[in-house]
């Protein structure tokens, strides 16, 4: 039985490290974009519901967003007449921006009337440009702090932040990329191309052009709006946030955490079974990730890059044990180590969230 556990994890498991797997391979989860009318849109207001599709504005900007419009003069679907009076029936159309229906987060980062400024606020912000360009140009995390408005405290978080990021940053090393993740196209940057790269972002909470951003970040758990303390996200992948660690929580051994895990080795290739919630952002990843490989650079042998890649560096817990499941777990049927793989990923993250806590 465990020799078909471990058997199960191998299927999900790979080398290549958490941040890097997440840039390549894991697509942004949708957010859910609802305009609310009564009767026929007008000319104008039609162009701008059109602005929140992949023939508008958002996919010109490559927004993971989707549009569903609602005519409260149709008789709509009861849980969409129910959303709509939650708002307070305000001035029609309407429209709001609700997280990835995968998230099951209840809460909405826009709400306002169908203008263009509304649209624009809700794709995309100066603080949401800098990450996409860092996390495009090859940085593993960008750790975004949401201050809290007291100059001293906001400062001394600062301090604590960088100081400890740098020094991770010193003693961190990539875990060794195997040859069968390689050939297996998990990695696509030549010899040289991954690097470990920290940097921090400070986000005022009174900057009314991160209106939408802040509340995406203070929604993204249910307490967080609470907290007046300084808030840090780990945003990584394709603007994935790793967590949120606010106040005191804010210490080198969570810090150590959240980086040790982020260049860790992908423990399960299943997005939802990683700790994480989607940012919305505007962004064309694919091409992105493309422009990290240097076109005039071939990629080196398998043998010779899985031979130079660097150990991972732990900085907490104890050291990792390879285990080799026996040639029997083969034998098991597919279906039995799919359900065994989810379950162990479940129980990864289960541990995972509780030490957090």
């Amino acid at each position: 039985m465990l020799a078909g556990l471990f058997s199960a994890v191998s299927l999900w498991a790979c080398s290549v490290p958490v941040f890097r797997y997440a840039l390549e391979k894991w697509p942004p989860d949708t957010y859910r974009a609802t305009v609310f009318h009564r009767g026929p849109l007008s000319p104008a207001q039609e162009a701008l519901a059109r602005d929140l599709t992949r023939d508008g504005l958002a996919g010109r900007l490559h927004a993971n967003v989707s549009l569903q419009t609602v005519d409260l003069a149709q008789n709509p679907a009861p849980e969409l007449l129910a959303l709509w009076q939650q708002l307070g029936t305000p001035t029609l159309p309407w429209l709001i921006v609700r997280y990835p229906q995968a998230s099951r987060l209840p809460d909405h980062i826009v709400s306002g009337p169908l203008t263009e400024a509304t649209l624009k606020q809700a794709f995309d912000s100066p603080a949401r440009q800098e990450i996409t360009r860092r996390l495009g140009h090859g940085d593993s995390a960008v750790w975004v702090l949401l201050e809290i408005g007291d100059r001293k405290r906001d400062d001394d978080t600062t301090k604590l932040i960088e100081t400890r990021l740098n020094y991770l940053a010193g003693v961190l090393k990539l875990p060794a990329i195997e040859a069968q993740d390689i050939a297996a196209g998990l990695v696509t940057v030549p010899e040289g191309g991954l690097k470990l790269a920290f940097s921090l972002l400070r986000v005022s909470r009174t900057d009314p052009a991160e209106a939408a951003f802040i509340q995406m970040l203070l929604g993204s758990e249910a307490d967080l709006r609470e907290i007046k303390e300084p808030i840090l996200f780990p945003v990584f992948g394709r603007g994935r946030a790793l967590y949120a660690l606010a106040g005191k929580g804010i210490s080198h051994e969570t810090l150590d955490e959240a980086a040790t895990f982020l260049i860790g080795k992908c423990s399960c290739q299943v997005k939802e079974l990683n700790p994480g919630v989607d940012l919305l952002l505007a962004a064309n990843w694919d091409k992105l990730v493309k422009a990290q490989i240097a076109t005039d650079q071939s990629l080196p042998t398998l043998p010779t890059l899985a031979e130079v890649a660097p150990e991972t560096v732990t900085i907490t817990g104890g050291a990792d044990k390879a285990t080799a499941g026996s040639s029997s777990a083969t034998l098991m049927p597919f279906t039995l180590r799919l359900a065994l793989g989810f379950a162990a990923g479940g129980v990864i993250v289960a541990a995972f969230w509780m030490r957090r806590r």
